[in-house]
């Protein structure tokens, strides 16, 4: 089996360096709000950032259609790398399924935004229907029903883009639309042409790194 495997770090112009800074002092801080966050659902013994893996998923549809991207956020050599697995045709969706299975088995603590209500179900249904073997046994964050929680009072709404802006302070540019992005992959599966795929790479990588971002953003209990 394979997929098309995208690489890279967070760069400079993504905050790469401020966030990498920030998100390892918080895991490593004792008082910090994140770790206060994490101890409710996980011991903290020997935590550290290469403990968590982000999760984001780009699908065709329901759960009843592929999956066709897994975009994943992990800690490696003293900063975060996002790791993208992309079905170029149909037929590896279940590459990308056992691929993404595969990181989890090396952490402790996913990280999503509806992630408990949608990607982790979507997934474990693609795993059933292409026969991957899902076993996946971590500690679940999701920061949708905790950024409800912590910002519901204070913001419009709590959308992972409209937090990305209040919170987060960082406005996207050139973004393609979630409702745009299956009939975008059908387009590329059909005609080969990539353009619009780097875009929703692009669109997957940076919903992966505003998650982390929020974890840094969590305001002190009340």
């Amino acid at each position: 089996m394979s997929c098309y495997l995208v690489t890279q770090p967070v760069r400079e112009e993504e905050r790469g360096e401020e966030l990498n800074d920030r998100f390892e002092t918080q895991v490593a801080d004792p008082a910090s709000e994140l770790r206060l966050r994490v101890a409710q659902i996980m011991d903290l013994h020997g935590l550290s950032a290469k403990d968590f893996v982000f999760m984001d998923i780009e699908s065709t549809g329901l759960s009843s259609t592929p999956v066709f991207l897994i975009g994943v956020m992990v800690w490696e050599t003293g900063g975060f790398v996002v790791k993208q697995f992309l079905a170029r045709h149909y037929g590896e969706e279940r590459a990308i399924l056992a691929a993404f299975c595969d990181v989890c088995d090396t952490r402790r603590i996913l990280v999503t935004f509806n992630g408990k209500s949608f990607d982790v179900p979507f997934i474990r249904t693609r795993c059933a229907a292409t026969g991957t073997p899902f076993s996946m046994d971590l500690a679940h964050l999701d920061l949708l029903h905790l950024s409800r929680r912590v910002w519901k009072e204070r913001l419009p709404n709590c959308k992972l883009q409209t937090l990305e802006w209040h919170v987060c302070r960082r406005m996207r540019y050139d973004d393609i639309p979630g409702s745009e992005i299956p009939d975008a992959y059908h387009a590329f599966v059909r005609s080969g042409n990539a353009g619009q795929i780097a875009t929703i790479l692009k669109h997957n990588k940076l919903d992966l790194i505003t998650l982390a971002d929020l974890m840094t953003h969590f305001p002190d209990e009340c």
